[in-house]
């Protein structure tokens, strides 16, 4: 086909049959007496010469490009990069939980059993709910650090939306002992919520870093000073509920039997692992998280992906 104007008006022509008025190739074919071929070859010429032009529009303040490059780095289901203005914890924390409320239609169905962690993104996202999709919600792990910013919190919040039951937890992460951890387990208030583990489809989920330390899990008063500086000595730089991760990705068991919470094999047969974490002191535990392959999804911010993207 020639170059001129009037080539130009009939690539213009099939084009916005095409695309704007949703005709197939063989209808626009009949209506021309051309082939269905030559329709397309002219269809793949007019995007050569321009005629047609195709932008790709994400959602705003979401950095589409930085989101495919982790989700085919770290070989995720999905992961969703949010831009921020400034690179701080808190500044994370408020534009992730914000950014995570929007997602929650996404990222649960009306027959999915959610299950969450505690966390401070997790409170902001429970903040800026309306409502959501599912009717059960489960606390994943008892409260580790201050109510406000526990499981507990965030259950209370998605408990007052209308058929929504909940399974809350009302005990501590980290008991002294296994064989106090064992009898608050038989208790019933705790015995209905660890059973829901294993229904659970979606997980949404912390991440807390004990390297630099910025975990609600290291704030347990269960958690000695001792137990602190043998678990830095076996590695550990981060935790998801209670599973304890390395740099390498090892998960570290020690605490396990005194912890109530959802187990490693419990979190890993959830189909649907979402970490919504980010900003300069979650780096390194993001890392070892991904490392460990805990998660499917990760929701997280332009600086740390960066970083993340850079290692």
């Amino acid at each position: 086909m020639g170059t001129g104007p009037l080539s130009a008006v009939q690539l213009a022509h099939v084009a916005r049959e095409h695309y704007v008025n949703g005709k197939s190739r063989v209808e626009i074919a009949e209506a021309t007496g051309l082939s269905r071929f030559k329709i397309g070859r002219m269809l793949d010429d007019a995007v050569a010469r321009g005629i047609i032009r195709f932008e790709i529009v994400s959602s705003p303040g979401i950095d589409l490009d930085l989101s495919m490059r982790m989700k085919q780095r770290f070989n995720l289901d999905n992961a969703v990069v949010v831009e921020l203005p400034v690179d701080t914890d808190a500044q994370a924390q408020s534009s992730l939980g914000t950014t995570a409320a929007t997602l929650i239609d996404e990222l649960v169905g009306p027959d999915d059993v959610l299950g969450l962690t505690s966390g401070r993104t997790l409170n902001v996202m429970a903040r800026g709910l309306e409502g959501i999709p599912c009717r059960s919600v489960v606390q994943l792990a008892g409260v580790a650090g201050p109510i406000q910013e526990s499981g507990l919190e965030v259950m209370r919040r998605l408990a007052n939306f209308p058929g929504v039951q909940p399974w809350p937890m009302f005990t501590s992460l980290v008991m002294s002992d296994a064989q106090t951890a064992g009898g608050v387990l038989r208790q019933p208030g705790i015995s209905g919520a660890v059973e829901m583990f294993d229904h659970v489809t979606v997980a949404l989920c912390a991440i807390g870093s004990w390297i630099p330390s910025n975990s609600l899990m290291m704030m347990n008063p269960a958690v000695s000073d001792r137990d602190r500086a043998h678990l830095l000595d076996r590695g550990v730089v981060a935790e998801v509920a209670a599973t304890l991760v390395t740099d390498s990705g090892e998960v570290v068991h020690d605490l396990d039997d005194r912890c109530v919470a959802v187990t490693e094999e419990q979190l890993r047969a959830i189909p649907s692992r979402v970490a919504i974490a980010g900003g300069p002191s979650k780096t390194r535990a993001i890392r070892a998280v991904l490392t460990a392959r805990l998660l499917t999804t990760l929701v997280t911010d332009s600086f740390t992906a960066g970083r993340l993207l850079a290692g």
